[in-house]
């Protein structure tokens, strides 16, 4: 199964990632011609997009996949009606959006205002709700390909284009909205095809408001889970726009954060891949051998994303020098660190969400991403008018790690758990690599070579162990 897994994830993440790889290539191209201000414009207007965009789906993400488990035979009738009733719903999202970007994007670039809020809202009316019914149909059907083309396609194009607006045509910050739309036009050509055509997947605006209100019974008991990852990955700027932090500051900000939001996006082809194999596990509730594959699969995802965070985080300096051809922004390297090693928490944050989500139990998980949440802006606002942006990555960090571990002392989940995961090993472990990370940020080359070497070795000798234990079992 993990083998199985990993295929899976590495058709999502290559096409995904390679297009990634490339921006993060292109970065000594695009940082010549860019300033803190521009990572300012961008982080401020993203998070807010970010902000609102928990609401376009309304939850249903949760219902679709549910009723896709459930009935399987004709979950398609289900899902047409339930897009055309967010395509309708996207009108009036698209309209609250640009009424909030108005008033939200940044005085110094107001000159741009009316172009900012059309890039941003036309995709977020005409192409999303596409893009999440085609998205998640492929998912659940366990058909990579699909998503692999559209995400190489849309990837390498925004990538190119950002090269091609900020380092050619210095556009600046507005060089990455003129790509992302672009892009998105392009993602949803790629789509249409397979899901209107191939699929016979077309909206019904004539649907059952009573199907409708059902769905959104069990749905909307999401979007507070859904809105946290919001305020773990992008809140932080918005707290130091209400604070009135310097746009600049929040640009450097920005860049450390990014590259904790690039591992995130990379362990989405992980997520994307586990989520259907958990749940065809967890309908075998009665069954002890699938709750032991369950947890099997769980340690060796969180082993994997442990050892590679560490390692990332270990040579985040070099990484900045060789990457960011500007030395205001290579400072920002600390912060990288502290927001990387949080992501690493998604393995065992995925075991108990995808187990509670499958039992029905959509309406406890506000108490552990609602909060996490929450707890992140409160400790923000607490904290950075005192510490400054520093304490926004160290929240960030406990954040993401109650996030990844509360939900195991949730007595809906302890009534439906079979065995012990041993969250409180896996947590105390994570903590102390960063510790041993952040003081080994600033050592020598041949040390960091050395603690790479090892690590290397000790993660092939388990692996290979592994690999025979299997074959003799």
């Amino acid at each position: 199964m993990l083998r199985k897994l990993l295929s899976h994830a590495a058709i999502y993440g290559l096409a995904a990632q390679v297009p990634r790889l490339a921006g993060v290539l292109a970065l000594p191209v695009i940082t010549r011609y860019l300033t803190t201000f521009d990572y300012g414009v961008a982080g401020v207007v993203t998070a807010y997009v970010g902000a609102l965009g928990i609401m376009q789906s309304l939850g249903l993400s949760v219902f679709m996949v549910n009723s896709f488990a459930r009935h399987p035979t004709r979950f398609k009738w289900v899902w047409r009606q339930l897009h055309g009733f967010t395509l309708l719903w996207s009108v009036v999202y698209g309209l609250l959006l640009g009424a909030v970007l108005y008033g939200a994007i940044p005085d110094g670039a107001t000159e741009n205002r009316w172009e900012i809020i059309l890039l941003n809202v036309l995709p977020a009316v005409l192409f999303n709700s596409t893009e999440l019914m085609g998205g998640l149909y492929y998912q659940m059907q366990q058909r990579p390909f699909p998503v692999a083309i559209r995400s190489f396609v849309m990837g390498t194009l925004v990538v190119a284009l950002n090269i091609y607006t900020i380092a050619y045509l210095r556009l600046g910050y507005m060089g990455w909205f003129y790509s992302n739309f672009i892009g998105a036009v392009v993602g949803f050509l790629v789509y249409s095809p397979m899901i209107y055509i191939k699929e016979q997947m077309v909206p019904i605006f004539r649907f059952s408001w009573q199907r409708i209100k059902g769905s959104l019974r069990v749905s909307l008991h999401v979007i507070p889970h859904h809105f946290s990852f919001f305020l773990l990955d992008t809140s932080d700027r918005l707290v130091m726009d209400v604070l009135q932090v310097p746009l600049q500051r929040i640009g450097f900000y920005n860049i450390a954060s990014s590259f904790g939001l690039y591992f995130a996006a990379a362990a989405n082809a992980v997520v994307q891949a586990a989520s259907p194999m958990y749940m065809r596990l967890y309908a075998k509730s009665v069954s002890r051998e699938a709750a032991l594959e369950a947890r099997q699969l769980t340690f060796s995802l969180q082993a994997l994303f442990l050892f590679a965070t560490f390692l990332l985080a270990l040579w985040m300096k070099e990484i900045f020098v060789l990457l960011i051809k500007n030395e205001a922004l290579q400072a920002a390297y600390p912060l990288a660190i502290i927001i990387l090693m949080g992501y690493n928490y998604r393995p065992m944050y995925l075991a108990v969400i995808n187990l509670l989500v499958y039992k029905e139990k959509s309406k406890v998980l506000w108490k552990v991403s609602t909060v996490a949440g929450i707890a992140n802006v409160i400790l923000n606002f607490l904290l950075v008018p005192f510490f400054g942006i520093k304490a926004a990555a160290f929240t960030t960090f406990a954040s993401l790690m109650y996030m990844g571990y509360a939900g195991y002392l949730l007595k809906e989940y302890k009534l439906l758990k079979q065995i012990n995961h041993y969250p409180w090993w896996w947590l105390s472990l994570t903590v102390l690599a960063l510790l041993v990370v952040y003081f080994l940020a600033d050592a020598a080359v041949a040390a960091k070579l050395s603690i790479t070497a090892v690590l290397g070795l000790a993660g092939l000798v388990l692996l290979m162990n592994r690999k025979m234990n299997t074959t003799a079992g």
